[in-house]
């Protein structure tokens, strides 16, 4: 199992045309995007479960952790991560009063890796991708 990478040119919008700076950085190649059923028939292989309880019990975590998020919480998955959201007015306020709870949306979901996960995404193996 390898991740595919290549080199693009970075772009320094920051600095003043005389100093600016070029460099290169990786951008991952991603092959494809693995749906939850998907994802649920190739975890059920070898195991007594079936994909469609896999996938049923799947929706159900989803639906939980959304309404946990909705009610304030945030939501730790062992070893993997933890969800929570943040908050955006949806105009500027000069005191904390010119706000009301109106005026206020979810900004994003963030969701912050588990130390172990972190651990096990540094251990994948890079290769450049070949020049076609």
């Amino acid at each position: 199992m390898s991740i595919y990478y290549r080199m693009d040119g970075q772009t320094d919008n920051l600095n003043p045309e005389g100093s600016k700076k070029r460099g290169m950085f990786p951008r991952i190649i991603r092959k494809r995007t693995v749906a939850l059923r998907e994802l649920c028939k190739l975890a059920a292989e070898g195991t007594t479960f079936n994909a469609f309880e896999l996938e049923s019990a799947g929706e159900l975590l989803l639906r939980e952790i959304i309404d946990q998020l909705g009610d304030g919480n945030n939501v730790c998955l062992d070893e993997f991560g933890t969800f929570s959201l943040s908050a955006e007015s949806i105009r500027p306020a000069q005191d904390e009063y010119d706000i009301r709870a109106e005026s206020i949306r979810v900004k994003k979901v963030v969701f912050k890796t588990s130390k172990r996960l972190m651990s096990r995404m540094r251990s994948f193996a890079f290769k450049r991708k070949p020049k076609t």
